[in-house]
């Protein structure tokens, strides 16, 4: 999930992936916003949900906990969020 601000405001989120795991990715990226937190993990059964953004960008992700990806996959999302936004890559 690939979120900008305006997005947010309309409700609205570019998603890539199986539908199912859209409203349960959209609802913790409202934890997030209620948590205060720049990031947040989430455990659904055998996934892990990571959101991570700031006031302008939020990107989530779902992952099958313990893959050997998801390391590389943590770390390639905070990077993002630390680029300043005009250097972000266009998707």
């Amino acid at each position: 999930m690939d979120q900008t601000a305006e997005q947010s405001q309309a409700g609205d989120a570019a998603w890539v992936g199986e539908e199912r795991w859209k409203p349960i990715v959209l609802e913790a990226v409202k934890l997030r916003q209620v948590a205060g937190e720049s990031a947040v993990r989430i455990l659904v059964g055998e996934h892990a949900i990571l959101v991570a953004g700031d006031e302008k960008h939020v990107v989530g992700v779902v992952f099958i906990k313990g893959h050997p990806v998801v390391k590389s996959v943590v770390r390639m999302v905070r990077q993002l969020m630390r680029l300043p936004a005009n250097a972000l890559p266009a998707l």
